[in-house]
């Protein structure tokens, strides 16, 4: 399928007398491979699932929990079918969404593998789409601070998880003092019920 446009774009010797067309022929093969470049990063995963749980349910807490723990780049992130979170966001109607997606740079010209684009799944018409648009916008910088505040919370705790791991103490020879009492317990037990 590849190789069959690539060698139907290359530019022949002919087509280096004329610059324009060698040049559109080379826009084209360059929009080509970007083109497949982006469909090998199309995946379903348990990530996207949730982003689209998260999205179609109108759960921004857990949209915000998958971004904070995930990182910043799952907006970004496209599922098999060449869509994700902005497109869902529209599908949705999910203002909050589309105001944390548009703050995140998610690209609105993406398209899906059957070349729509977010906004084209917006189920109302152009005027509810525009109020659609400016109520996200409204809450944008609202949304980044939700955002930013579930990263700290969630830095904070890998942070204090760190901070209380004590390191066993260690006795001569450098074995730690760790209590075994339990387990020799254990032991003794399985020997008991081994006997009966």
């Amino acid at each position: 399928f590849f190789f069959a446009h690539v060698i139907r774009v290359v530019p022949s010797r002919r087509s280096f007398a004329a610059p324009s067309a060698a040049l559109t022929e080379m826009r084209l093969l360059l929009s080509l491979l970007v083109g497949l470049a982006a469909c090998e990063d199309w995946a379903d995963s348990p990530a996207l699932t949730k982003m689209w749980e998260t999205t179609s349910s109108s759960d921004l807490d857990g949209l915000i929990q998958v971004l904070a723990q995930g990182g910043r780049d799952m907006a970004h992130a496209r599922s098999a079918d060449g869509r994700g979170p902005l497109f869902w966001a529209y599908e949705y109607k999910n203002s909050d969404v589309l105001a944390l997606l548009t703050h995140l740079e998610v690209d609105e010209t993406a398209e899906d593998a059957d070349g729509k684009r977010p906004s084209e799944f917006f189920p109302d018409g152009e005027e509810e789409l525009a109020d659609f648009g400016a109520k996200a916008s409204a809450r944008s910088e609202d949304m980044a601070e939700l955002l930013k505040d579930r990263e700290d919370e969630i830095a904070t705790y890998y942070e204090s998880a760190d901070d209380g791991m004590d390191e066993p103490e260690m006795a001569e020879g450098g074995v730690d003092e760790i209590d075994y009492a339990d387990d020799e317990d254990d032991e003794d037990e399985d020997e008991d019920e081994d006997e009966d």
